[in-house]
């Protein structure tokens, strides 16, 4: 009886393994749990944004996702015609190469001019994108349903998506993104300098098109400096002088520029503007050489006057950027 027993304790063990293996199992697994990890996602109205993802919560890859409403969560309306309208945009058609893209002609022949949604949600990952099409939306707070489906199925999250779009300004400048600044360097020696007063920064877009910046520096009297004539010129890195020799400036992020009596004109073709940093963020820096200044306090000849501001453009448009010394005169 024991032996018997013991063979058929065994042979139970296998039809249960067996009957176990045998059970249909449901392939992948589509959390009720997905979720945005911000919520509101803060959006500022016509720049180029890119939210993170959906977290999946463990949710079998890849999953497709799907807007199924926008609302005004203010009033709980159905918004999706607001969101489904579309407006001209300039997109990228190759990889932007700031080593090799150094003409309008070069850029141009990467962009093309779509129509598209100022706000869209990624299909693959649920990203919010923005573009400056955001202009033309109202300010306020909305929210979105999503269908996301994956292997295991299909699921309605209804407003899993919340996001404010907020009123932000054309470009940033200082003290946003950097500050004025003003050195005096001793001629022949870029390591040898002396601080000064911070400069005056007044930043002012004055079109809608085309797009172009305009520079123009004043010294204490509000006389300005003469690009035309070499009053104004690039600042040499210092030390070793690596390449590019020069800390960057305007001339630097477009070759498309002209120079007038009392400004500097700086062409681009697509925002944001510089597209990204050439290095030390996005400060620009001149230089007036010694003949063309008189620095209060220092002999003449011996030092340059060189002037620093921020800037970085977002919307299309022309700007006016006028940076004035506080403790400088032209020389005349």
């Amino acid at each position: 009886m024991k032996r018997n027993l013991f063979l058929y304790i065994p042979l139970l063990i296998i039809c249960l393994v067996t009957s176990y293996a045998c059970k249909k199992t449901t392939n992948g697994f589509l959390s009720p749990y997905i979720h945005y990890e911000q919520s509101p996602i803060i959006i500022p109205k016509g720049r180029p944004f890119l939210s993170a993802g959906l977290n999946g919560d463990g949710t079998s890859q890849p999953f497709s996702v799907r807007v199924i409403h926008f609302y005004d969560k203010a009033t709980g309306k159905i918004v999706d015609d607001l969101f489904s309208k579309t407006y001209p945009v300039t997109v990228w058609t190759a990889l932007y190469n700031p080593k090799t893209d150094t003409t309008l002609k070069l850029i141009n022949a990467k962009l093309k001019t779509i129509n598209a949604a100022p706000i869209s949600i990624n299909p693959a990952s649920g990203q919010i994108l923005g573009n400056y099409g955001g202009l033309q939306l109202p300010y306020g707070e909305y929210q979105f349903d999503l269908e996301i489906k994956n292997e295991t199925g299909t699921k309605i999250y209804p407003k899993i998506g919340d996001f404010l779009l907020r009123d932000t300004t054309d470009f940033e400048s200082a003290p946003t993104i950097g500050s004025t600044s003003e050195t005096r360097i001793l001629v022949g020696d870029e390591t040898k300098s002396k601080g000064g007063k911070a400069p005056l920064l007044k930043v002012t877009k004055i079109a809608d098109t085309p797009n172009m910046i305009t520079v123009k520096y004043m010294d204490k009297n509000g006389v300005f400096f003469n690009p035309k004539k070499g009053e104004i010129i690039s600042r040499p890195a210092a030390g070793l002088n690596p390449v590019p020799p020069y800390l960057q400036s305007l001339q630097q992020y477009t070759s498309s520029y002209y120079y007038t009596d009392d400004a500097m004109v700086f062409k681009f073709p697509v925002v944001p503007f510089p597209i990204s940093t050439l290095g030390n963020g996005f400060n620009i820096y001149q230089r007036i050489p010694t003949q063309f200044v008189h620095n209060d306090g220092l002999p003449d000849g011996m030092y340059s006057l060189n002037l620093r501001f921020p800037i970085r453009i977002y919307v299309p448009g022309s700007y006016l950027v006028v940076e004035q010394t506080i403790d400088a005169t032209r020389a005349n």
